[in-house]
């Protein structure tokens, strides 16, 4: 499905109509065939929750995947903000097609390919040439034993069913948490870490180039697939209809607000993290020697930090993390 990337033709920045496109459904979609269908099942359709972060922000707290993250070429995924257009959202959605490797659709007469033109420009990813579908699996991938490997305490792991995130490592837990919100998100179930989570937080971690368009371009395709399944990526494919020059006026407009969207303190303290100085812990492992009181979390200026306990090379195999996982 990746392949469609590849195409790099570009599309008409508007519709050949001479007719303005209006801000309804005779606007939005040019079959009037397929309108009941749009009113019937799409029109209503559930718009996943946008978030976003600044690195900035982590890097005070001594985290290092912000260095990670800027390195996969995720700094302006992960930290674009703006408004949505739900409506035209819907409707991206609704007429998205993947055919002969192509992935495309059509709105208010604007036909959008998915391809470099706008990985590049609008989600400014990397097109690397050695990048890996992590997310479609990895040879000798060993699920049990990399969840353990980001545990801080391996040894109480005694639900082999359920992989909670709850008792993961601080810096493993916000990647994952920054998977399953932003990068690959979901509606439900974020304190389980499925076995794609799994290969993401390994890949990641372990500096393997990923395949970025491709997930994004999976995902957006498998939500097409199941009603059940929220619309991810609000604020990029707003980004990308402007960018293709489609007709915005007049249409519904949701404006991002930080509060509520923004991941930061707040998030922090619904995973039961605390402060040390400008180190963060899990309340968990917290020491009442040092000070009962909780210190408060606060933005401040970005500053590097000292080391995480996490993979430094991209060559990291499995056996490494068994080694580590019997020294903990």
């Amino acid at each position: 499905m990746a392949d469609s990337r590849r195409h790099r033709r570009r599309t008409a920045g508007a519709s050949s109509s001479s007719q303005p496109r209006l801000a309804n459904i005779d606007g939005w979609i040019s079959d009037p065939g397929k309108h009941a269908d749009f009113v019937n099942s799409w029109q209503e359709r559930k718009i996943m929750a946008v978030k976003f972060i600044r690195l900035d922000f982590f890097r005070f707290y001594g985290f290092q995947f912000p260095n990670t993250f800027v390195e996969q070429g995720l700094m302006h995924l992960l930290e674009q903000k703006g408004c949505i257009y739900p409506d035209l959202i819907r409707v991206f959605y609704f007429n998205l097609r993947y055919r002969d490797g192509i992935i495309s659709t059509k709105v208010k007469g604007v036909r959008i390919i998915l391809d470099d033109d706008v990985w590049t420009n609008v989600a400014q990813l990397p097109i690397w040439d050695d990048a890996v579908k992590v997310h479609l699996g990895l040879e000798d991938f060993n699920r049990m034993m990399t969840f353990q490997s980001f545990l801080r305490h391996p040894e109480r792991q005694t639900n082999r069913r359920q992989l909670l995130v709850g008792g993961f490592e601080v810096e493993e837990r916000m990647i994952h948490y920054l998977i399953v919100w932003i990068l690959c998100p979901r509606a439900t179930n974020h304190a389980q870490c499925s076995e794609q989570d799994l290969l993401l937080l390994y890949g990641i971690l372990n500096h393997i180039h990923i395949d970025w368009p491709a997930l994004i371009a999976d995902t957006m395709v498998k939500a097409k697939k199941s009603h059940s399944y929220q619309l991810p990526y609000a604020l990029l494919i707003s980004r990308i209809l402007e960018f293709k020059g489609v007709p915005v006026e007049g249409e519904l407009v949701q404006n991002i607000e930080a509060v509520g969207s923004e991941i930061g303190d707040t998030t922090f303290r619904q995973m039961r993290f605390i402060t040390r100085g400008r180190v963060l812990i899990h309340k968990d492992d917290d020491h009442p020697d040092v000070d009962e009181d909780d210190d408060p979390v606060s933005a401040a200026a970005p500053s590097d930090a000292g080391p995480s306990n996490i993979p430094s090379s991209s060559s990291t195999s499995m056996e490494e993390h068994s080694t580590r996982l019997s020294k903990q």
